[in-house]
């Protein structure tokens, strides 16, 4: 792309060193990794590394334009134009938009966002809309995927230039839908800047994330930015469409925050837009009433929890809602689906015991999952769980101690995420001072998996918690390969 039309987007950019005229930008990096002849490199200020102090070394290494938040005089003696900025991050958003042709505008866009339930959401909208023949694309926390290609995901969403890049892909493979997840990290550093949202989604709102937020308040405010961000234009001839958990508190917050039509759902309130009566849970799946416009719909749901059907909720009220698609036709298309990998997910190799994988990490899921269990559990309650380390919000072990006491019988405590810290201290600070319930504490969690499978008796409920569907665990600063789900099926399928 020609150097002069792309940074005639930053506004407020003053150039130095070399003229932009004549340049052509063949790559946007901020990676120096990634640099090559003719990239544009946009030195970001990181946790652990400054961009800036590596501008010789990326100008070595092919970079013709680089964009800077500070100007350095020694730059006039390279072969390179400083474009100076006063924030790169938001220049990246801005240029990655540019870079790939607004890609965003061209995709139905539909973001959720929450503390839970965004891939069990995320995952219903694209795979039913997939069953009705249309190509999606889906960023989360499992995996990005553009139609049929599959890449590992490396956050839940990605910064603003594979973001973009993505999208840009979506469109040349032929999608007309990108789903996807938005985290509060994402939208407070605004990696979801000149994306053009259609339709967002909040799920809901409990204690995540403390360590990087601070506050509840702060915490919900960075939701809601994705309402902010909805705009008040139509697109594709539609208006935009705001999806709210009407039975959550932060409801309020995010529909404020937005000048798009509010559309609610609830398991507990008939005047929401959608609503859900009569749940019934049983071991391995659930039914329900949906109420929607004055007609109601019995539904099956191959997955339990009464979250799943505030998720489903969502789901159903995008479809309806932000596409127009018939109830009928949703709910034919939904009637396909099994479930997410690592939520909710029920191994079944014959056992006389339940298996249930779920990637629930804070106190909010964790009770949903084991309250969820337990109600429907005809033996013991058996719960595995840890708790990632390295300062994730260790202010919430006690109350997560607190409530997988509460509900199970019988408890293995072992790794999560340790990171760089004790495996024996982080289980010390879930046990607390708790006494009333048998414990043990294995810090392997594939030796701690291996026990608890060991110790099931037929009718007994396993519920293996905080890993769901991740591929990996972070030991130290190493990511080690790890499926749960495939560590449990081996081991029951080798036991026959």
């Amino acid at each position: 792309m020609d150097a002069v039309n792309l940074m005639s987007k930053l506004q407020t950019a003053v150039v130095y060193g070399e003229p932009l005229d004549n340049k052509q930008i063949q790559s946007l990096v901020h990676d120096t990794r990634q640099v090559s002849a003719n990239s544009c490199f946009i030195a970001i200020r990181g946790e652990r590394f400054d961009g800036h102090q590596a501008i010789e070394s990326v100008v070595n290494a092919g970079a013709t334009v680089v964009i800077a938040e500070a100007f350095n005089e020694a730059w006039l003696a390279l072969p390179v134009s400083i474009v100076v900025v006063p924030s790169t991050y938001r220049a990246q958003a801005i240029l990655a938009n540019a870079f790939y042709q607004e890609p965003s505008t061209k995709l139905n866009m539909v973001a959720i966002t929450g503390t839970n339930g965004k891939t069990t959401t995320s995952t219903m909208i694209s795979e039913w809309l997939m069953q009705l023949q249309r190509k999606t694309g889906l960023l989360g926390t499992l995996h990005y995927k553009v139609d049929k290609t599959y890449y590992p995901a490396v956050n839940t969403t990605p910064n603003a230039l594979e973001l973009q890049r993505l999208f840009n892909e979506m469109v040349d493979a032929g999608c007309t839908d990108a789903i996807i997840e938005a985290s509060s990290h994402a939208l407070q550093l605004g990696r979801l800047w000149y994306t053009d949202v259609d339709c967002a989604i909040f799920t809901n709102l409990t204690r995540e994330h403390l360590d990087f937020h601070q506050t509840m308040d702060a915490y919900a405010y960075a939701k809601s930015l994705l309402f902010a961000q909805l705009g008040q234009h139509f697109q594709h001839g539609k208006p935009k469409v705001a999806i709210v958990n009407a039975d959550d508190s932060y409801s309020a917050i995010m529909s404020q925050a937005t000048a798009a039509e509010v559309v609610t759902y609830s398991v507990r309130d008939s005047h929401a837009t959608v609503y859900a009566s009569d749940i019934n849970v049983e071991q391995n799946f659930m039914t329900f009433t949906l109420h929607d416009r004055q007609h109601t719909y019995a539904i099956t749901l191959n997955m339990i929890g009464e979250y799943n059907v505030s998720n489903y909720l969502a789901a159903y009220s995008c479809l309806a809602y932000y596409y127009q698609i018939e109830p009928e036709q949703i709910i034919a298309a939904a009637s396909q689906f099994k479930g997410v990998t690592g939520r909710t997910q029920m191994i079944d190799c014959q056992q006389p015991f339940q298996v249930v994988v779920d990637f629930a990490h804070t106190p909010d899921a964790i009770e949903n999952v084991l309250s969820t269990v337990a109600k429907s559990k005809k033996g013991k309650l058996i719960t595995l769980i840890g708790h990632s380390g390295g300062n994730r919000d260790s202010g919430a072990r006690p109350e997560i101690g607190d409530i997988v006491f509460r509900y199970s019988d019988y408890i293995v405590f072992t790794a999560d995420n340790p990171r760089h810290e004790s495996v024996q201290k982080i289980c010390r600070e879930l046990i607390g001072t708790h006494t009333e319930k048998d414990y043990v504490v294995i810090e392997d969690r594939i030796e701690a998996i291996h026990y608890a499978l060991s110790i099931a008796q037929a009718g007994d409920s396993l519920v293996f918690a905080g890993k769901g569907g991740e591929p990996y665990q972070v030991i130290g600063d190493d990511y080690v390969p790890f499926n749960e789900a495939e560590i449990i099926t081996t081991y029951l399928t080798e036991k026959k």
